[in-house]
């Protein structure tokens, strides 16, 4: 049996080597992406494709877990999540309209749904996924209100 490619975007390879968990998994025609937050070096919104803060935290071996910073602002902190998980699927070979499922954990979900709604309407567009909403008391990155996990189809599964 081989092995289920694991897609790891070059601005996510210290996630790999150092924390030992892959961005995403292609498995039987689907990619199962890991949670991710949407995080900068600085606590801004990040330009490009969402992947700076991690980048910047994992390009070196000595940086912990515990240096990712959440985007302070709550929309931008989303809007990161959703261009991360766009990068990662993109790396795939796929993108969000490819989107079969996601899971979605809140902090404070009653406080910051009706941002994380408009901002999730930017980024899914029908036909929509199967989607569930979790409220939870904290995330593993200070600061963090939302984790974005999800499962795409691929074009090209391995």
């Amino acid at each position: 049996m081989t092995s289920a490619p694991r897609i790891i975007p070059p601005a996510l390879q210290g996630v790999y080597d150092n924390w030992h968990f892959a961005p995403a998994v292609v498995a039987n025609g689907l990619i199962f992406c890991s949670g991710i937050i949407g995080t900068s070096p600085d606590g801004e919104a990040p330009a490009g494709d969402g992947l700076a803060g991690a980048e910047a935290t994992t390009a070196e071996t000595s940086n912990e877990l515990a240096a990712l910073m959440a985007v302070r602002d709550p929309e931008a902190q989303f809007a990161t999540a959703f261009e991360a998980l766009r990068a990662i699927l993109q790396a795939a070979g796929a993108d969000l309209a490819d989107l079969v499922e996601i899971t979605t954990y809140h902090v404070d979900m009653s406080r910051h749904m009706d941002a994380f709604m408009r901002v999730k309407d930017r980024y899914i567009e029908a036909p929509y996924p199967a989607w569930t909403a979790i409220g939870v008391a904290k995330l593993i990155v200070p600061g963090g209100l939302m984790e974005i996990r999800a499962v795409a189809q691929a074009s090209h599964a391995g």
